[in-house]
């Protein structure tokens, strides 16, 4: 039995306005799952923001870098904040002007009294389908498990990172935008504990990324596909180097390690 790990934005779908999941991709995986492997979504996604649409038919899930592990309806392990210290984080994101999407397993937050870059679009597409959206640093439920932001000119890069560096690793991304994920968890950590959980090794994981937020799993498995829209950092990272997920990727991908016909 192997264990396949898979990203969702732009790798599992387009990462564009259609957000496409292509019929030959799920039907690929179908077909993998079918010779006696498990598949399992990989994402920096919190679970309430993975649509059912995305995950049906998965073994389980790894959410938030590795803080969320799921197998079928069971969480298996996560990874919680203190609510103390997310608020201060917060105010600190007010102070270093980055504006952030705060990102728990059950919920989204915002902080409104700032906003830059393309934050409006993800917080549109986050509250979808009456999610719940908290829009004040100050309510009681007000907690995070990552978060993401978007800074500009004007905004202390410098400073926030070595603030922000005490708890959480910085990932920079393309386009003024960065991921913060707690330190010492990571894609390729969850990866690890399911390991741990059936007793497999490394041999049997095959990765499926195409940004960089999945450095350290295409980095951990020594079956790593990248998506032909990868970043060039991904592409480095990778055993094999696949075409887009429109046009084919997936199953190029499951093909070429002799996973599927």
């Amino acid at each position: 039995m192997n264990l396949l790990f898979f990203d969702i934005d732009g790798t599992l779908i387009t990462d564009d306005d259609e957000h496409l999941f292509p019929e030959d991709a799920k039907e690929a995986l179908r077909e993998v799952q079918a010779a006696g492997n498990k598949i399992f979504i990989n994402t920096g996604r919190v679970f309430c923001n993975v649509e059912s649409w995305i995950k049906d038919g998965f073994d389980g899930i790894i959410c938030a870098c590795g803080t969320d592990i799921r197998i079928g309806d069971k969480q298996v392990f996560y990874h919680a904040f203190p609510k103390e210290l997310c608020r201060d984080i917060a105010l600190a994101c007010r102070k270093y002007r980055f504006s952030a999407l705060f990102e728990h397993a059950e919920h989204t937050a915002i902080d409104p009294t700032f906003a830059i870059g393309d934050i409006g679009v993800l917080i549109d597409y986050f509250s979808r389908d009456d999610r719940w959206l908290i829009t004040d640093i100050d309510d009681p439920d007000f907690c995070f498990d990552k978060f993401s932001c978007f800074y500009d000119e004007n905004s202390d890069v410098e400073g926030f990172r070595a603030y922000i560096s005490r708890w959480f690793q910085y990932i920079d991304r393309e386009g003024n935008f960065c991921e913060l994920v707690p330190k010492g968890f990571s894609k390729a950590t969850g990866i690890q504990f399911l390991l741990d959980y059936y007793g497999l090794s490394k041999h049997n994981t095959y990765v499926f990324g195409d940004g960089n937020n999945d450095l350290e799993m295409l980095r951990f498995s020594p079956h790593a596909v990248t998506m032909g829209l990868g970043s060039d950092l991904a592409k480095e990272a990778a055993d094999f180097v696949t075409s887009d997920v429109r046009e084919g990727g997936i199953r190029r991908a499951l093909q070429h390690y002799g996973l599927i016909q």
